[in-house]
């Protein structure tokens, strides 16, 4: 009780002591907090009228000073011991510029003292920034006596473009009229700090130049500068060049003497980046940043391919250099050219260790993520990995081996063998005796086994390159191939690894001459993109090696090319990181195959003097994921640019003098052709009896959209599509889902998450992946939907693999789907497949043979480009694109029905199989009649291109077969005729007889098949045009028949001679 007493006393006198207080007097804080201002803006105002540049109040109003005056006064006020100040503010607020438009934002920062870097400090405030804010102008200011620093980024919408109406716009001309009229006079002729008279200084550019300029860059400019930066504004304008220039003894009203101002341009680039590297470089150098401003000059309209220009940046830099230092500008020029096209990772790398210099950090990086397809080590993602780098232990073995790099491919003096072969065992040596950790030591010696079998590089030609790209020995990949792909049975013949700004890209080809396409990945977050870099080259080879098997019907061998991105954000800022992939890749690769560059390299392009052993190499490629009609204009647009022989055939699928593989859906042309074939094998009669289909890949899809096209084209009401999904979603209906409304889709290039749901039936359901439950729905689709067939037509790879291909069986064991027709590639791995075979016996029709369509088409759009002009392949094209797509079912329907005939005389053998030892049947076939043809004298050789007519669609052929001899090299006709023979008498005789012949006599055999092949049609031809009653049947048998019958008869009869 006496507690409970004592604790009221103490809480009564605590309410008394509060009632006891009275509120201030008001006027009293007023006065008081009025003196302690006025003391404190006393001393700051002068100051601040002394201190800061003369630029500040140049640009800066009364009122705008006045609010910085107050932030400056609260920042100094020592009572609260602030360190830094930040103020937002919109148009007319603190920091506000006249003439900006209604919705600019303006980030102001005030900081005390200039201790941190001008570079490190406005990295951490655009960082800062809001990530879809689009930076438009940086101004920083220091004052004289380094007390403070005032940093404003202006984000928003572009500034209202110079009219030259108001009086302020009006003012601007007069200044600018009178210095061009000294330029005219010749006033300022010879000095330095002016421009030379020139053309492109006429009125009228001029005019030009100031209407894609803001108001605020044109009224707050000195004219001497205006005309500095439009001249080398002009240099770059409707390119992705950065030009670079230098004025010293600058004088800006600093009460610290002149400095040096830098401006850069740099051609299609956005503030925020072109900023943050300026920024970084400087800071590099080691150069104190005194003021810094950003602006965007737009860009004219330009009719060249690709995504419109973003404009060129303009960042000019005030800094001088320590004290007692020399700047070197040759080499902060060339650092302040690269760093628009350098990956993260090597800035980083640059930052950690600046004596490692750009170009250093750049090979450095390059060959750490081409390790990766090395290296298993659970410890040793790419985030890991370039973090393990960073440290300072790594800082001389990194330096020792990019300065191998540099000395093995200088092109004046290059590292001999021996040489280059006992640095890298001397850089081994170092790694062993440096470093304990393994997996240091394991990344280290990866990085040096990259750089070993590195054959050609494009690294000489920094000022022109986008990316670095190595031209790989193959030898290199030995081990992860035997480890991780044992069903890849050759080496690949050529590999091309391509590192660039957010992206790194392989190129893997299994023969000289090869096709494939080039995709784009673009993973969805950043631990998505550490798992696709762990599989980024095994994904490239195994394609490629699909790709190698599903091309027996052309000549050409495989190839693939993987383009793997970081994730952007927007889809505005993915779209153009695509793209700038794309184009880096493109150009890289060119850097090394393309004449001119070669030259440059050291490297003679007419001779098969290099590292590689040949010189300028032919690559051929085609669009797949990801790749727009604007990437393939932009690509056969700088493979003309780059001198890049036959730049038409460099890409395929055009969208004016190509076979668009969308617009004409061709690859869904053979799918279709498969799926039938292997469904009437089933026992089904799709035509007649209704029946349902599964699959992946969107409406607005290549495959999947032209398959929807095809299904009702061909089957009309007697197909039901009862799942589908895509990136957007999932979409199942047993009864059917309305394909009426899919086919709106694929006309509209919508995804499935567009779909009406109106359209539905009452079973029907559609979810989307923004819901927990719409993701897995979709991602599980392909496994719980029940269907007599499923069509992979999208997706990526690997969805169903060894570990979870169970997941593809009902709760009886039996398959949720009758046959798998694979439109994808590699959708099922093959540990699946045979998994699948072996537990329910499932028939699956391979990629490589269900897809292979699109590549053919590719290759005949090739053949025609080659022959044709531009002109010539559009007017044919509507005679022509119906007589491919035609080409394409016949093959398709010959191995369709050949994999089934064989399926049924090797029923224990899965399909997969079956299609795999056909590619190789008719793969080794073809070299052999291709070495046969070799051998033939150069008469016999000049008398075979009418064979080609077996390949090449009747109308290219029958309009241009004179030209056809010309214009296709040797080497393209031998392996068209090699390769068309091969898969004819493959898919005509059979896998026991073509696997039955020798090496040593297949040369022989090919010869005397085509020979008596020519002989029997003749015989067919006449038996057809006989009276004989049976005759069309007769003719039939003899083609199928009589040619195997007339080859043996013939070594029969040559055996018994050689014999006798």
């Amino acid at each position: 009780m006496l507690r409970l007493s004592g604790a009221r006393g103490a809480l009564g006198a605590r309410r008394l002591a509060v009632a006891a207080v009275s509120h201030p007097d008001a006027s009293k804080l007023i006065s008081s907090l009025e003196s302690s201002s006025k003391t404190n803006l006393s001393q700051v105002v002068p100051w601040f009228a002394e201190q800061m540049p003369t630029t500040y109040f140049r640009i800066f109003g009364e009122e705008t000073q006045r609010r910085h005056l107050r932030a400056i006064s609260t920042l100094f006020d020592d009572d609260l011991n602030l360190k830094t100040l930040s103020l937002t503010s919109h148009h007319g607020g603190a920091g506000g510029c006249p003439g900006r438009g209604p919705s600019a934002v303006y980030h102001t920062t005030l900081s005390r003292g200039a201790a941190t870097s001008a570079a490190a400090r406005l990295a951490q405030q655009v960082a800062a920034l809001p990530r879809e804010a689009e930076l438009r102008r940086v101004l920083v200011f220091r004052s004289a006596d380094d007390r403070l620093c005032l940093d404003i980024l202006e984000t928003g919408s572009a500034d209202a473009p110079f009219s030259g109406e108001d009086a302020e716009q009006k003012a601007a001309l007069v200044a600018l009229e009178g210095y061009a009229a000294r330029l005219r006079a010749g006033e300022l002729v010879g000095q330095s700090n002016h421009v030379p008279p020139s053309a492109i200084l006429s009125d009228g550019e001029v005019a030009k130049f100031l209407r894609r300029c803001s108001t605020t860059y044109v009224c707050q400019h000195e004219p001497r500068l205006l005309y500095k930066q439009m001249l080398l504004t002009q240099s770059v304008a409707g390119t992705e060049d950065v030009a670079v220039e230098f004025e010293d003894g600058y004088e800006y009203g600093s009460h610290n003497g002149a400095a040096t101002l830098i401006t850069v341009a740099l051609g299609d680039s956005k503030p925020r980046r072109a900023l943050q590297g300026t920024l970084a470089t400087l800071d590099m150098h080691g150069l104190q940043v005194e003021r810094v401003l950003v602006d965007m000059i737009g860009d004219p309209p330009s009719d060249k391919p690709g995504l419109p220009s973003a404009g060129v940046t303009l960042v000019r830099a005030i800094v001088r250099s320590p004290a007692g230092a020399v700047a070197d500008n040759t080499q902060l020029a060339n650092d302040l050219r690269r760093f628009k096209w350098l990956d993260d990772s090597a800035l980083s790398l640059a930052a950690a260790h600046p004596s490692l210099g750009l170009e250093r950090a750049e090979s450095t990086a390059a060959l750490a993520t081409l390790s990766l397809a090395l290296l298993d080590h659970p410890l040793l993602s790419r985030n890991n990995m370039l973090s393990l780098l960073e440290r300072p232990a790594f800082a001389p073995q990194l330096a020792a081996l990019s300065d191998v790099f540099a000395a093995r491919f200088d092109p004046t003096s290059p590292m001999d063998d021996a040489a280059f072969g006992a640095a890298i065992d001397d850089f081994d040596k170092s790694v062993a005796v440096g470093f304990q950790a393994e997996e240091s030591r394991s990344l280290l010696h990866a990085m040096g086994r990259c750089l070993r079998h590195t054959m050609r590089t494009n690294a000489p030609l920094a000022e022109s390159r986008r990316a670095l790209a190595l031209r790989l020995d193959p030898a290199l990949f030995a081990q992860p191939i035997s480890q991780h792909a044992p069903h890849v049975l050759q080496l690949p013949y050529g590999v091309f690894f391509v590192a660039g700004r957010h992206f790194s890209s392989f190129h893997v080809r299994f023969a000289d001459v090869a096709r494939g396409g080039l995709r784009v990945v673009a993973p969805a977050d950043s631990e998505a993109h550490v798992a696709e870099s762990r599989r980024h080259f095994l994904e490239c080879l195994n394609l490629a090696w699909a790709q190698q098997l599903k091309n027996k019907d052309i000549p050409e061998g495989g190839s693939k090319g993987v383009c793997l991105v970081t994730p952007g954000s927007s889809s505005k800022e993915r779209a153009e990181l695509l793209h700038g992939s794309v184009k880096a890749t493109i150009d890289g690769m060119l850097d090394l195959i393309s004449p001119g560059a070669l030259a440059r390299l050291g490297e003679a392009a007419e001779a098969p003097a290099d590292r590689v052993g040949r010189g300028p190499e032919q690559i051929y490629l085609g669009p797949d994921e990801n790749i727009t009609p604007d990437d393939i204009d932009w690509v056969v647009h700088r493979a003309a640019e780059r001198g890049y022989a036959r730049p038409a055939a460099f890409m395929s699928s055009k969208p004016a003098e190509g076979i668009n593989h969308k617009e004409f859906g061709v690859t869904s042309e053979g799918v279709a052709v498969f799926l039938d074939v292997a469904l009437n094998a089933l026992g089904l009669s799709p035509r007649t009896e209704p029946w349902s289909v599964k699959l992946t890949g969107g409406p607005d899809g290549d495959v999947a959209g032209n398959m929807l096209q095809i299904l009702h084209r061909e089957y009309g009401d007697k197909v039901r599509v009862v799942g589908m999904a895509d990136g957007s979603g999932c979409a199942e209906d047993p009864a059917g889902l309305p394909m009426a409304e899919l086919l709106r889709l694929f006309e509209q290039s919508l995804p499935l998450s567009a779909l009406d749901r109106a359209a539905l039936s009452p079973s029907g359901l559609l979810t989307t992946v923004d819901t927990e439950e719409g993701f897995h729905a979709r991602n599980s689709m392909h496994n719980r939907v029940v269907a007599d067939a499923f069509i992979p037509a999208g997706g990526r790879p690997s969805a169903i693999n060894g570990s979870n291909w169970r997941d593809f069986l009902l709760p009886d064991g039996t398959p949720s789907a009758k046959v798998i027709v694979e439109g994808a590639n590699l959708f099922v791995t093959p540990e699946a497949r045979q998994a699948l075979f072996e537990e329910c016996g499932l028939p699956i029709i391979k990629d490589s043979s269900a897809n292979k369509c699109g590549v053919i088409c590719s290759s005949l759009e090739i053949a025609a480009s080659i022959v044709l002009e531009r002109d010539e392949f559009v007017a044919l094209k509507p005679a022509y694109v119906p007589a491919v797509v035609d080409r394409l079912r016949a093959l398709a329907r010959l191995e369709a029905s050949r994999i089934m005939a064989e399926s049924r005389l090797r029923p224990h053998v899965p399909l997969p199989k079956l299609s795999e030892q056909l590619s190789l049947a008719i793969l080794r076939v073809t070299n052999a009649a291709a070495d046969a043809l070799e051998s033939l004298e150069p008469e016999r050789k000049e008398r075979l291109w009418p064979l080609m007519r077996e390949h090449l669609p009747a109308p290219l052929f029958d309009a241009y077969s004179t030209r056809i001899a010309e214009a296709l090299p040797w080497e393209y006709q031998k392996s068209l005729i090699a390769a068309s023979l091969a898969s004819r008498l493959v898919y005509r005789e059979g896998l026991s007889w073509a696997e039955s012949l020798p090496s040593e006599a297949l040369p022989t055999v090919c010869l005397e098949y085509l020979r008596q092949e020519q002989r029997i049609r003749q015989l067919a031809e006449d038996v057809r045009t006989s009276s004989l009653g049976e005759r069309d049947e007769v003719s039939e048998l003899l083609i199928r028949g009589g040619v195997r019958a007339a080859v043996e008869s013939a070594e029969h009869t040559r055996g018994a001679a050689i014999a006798a």
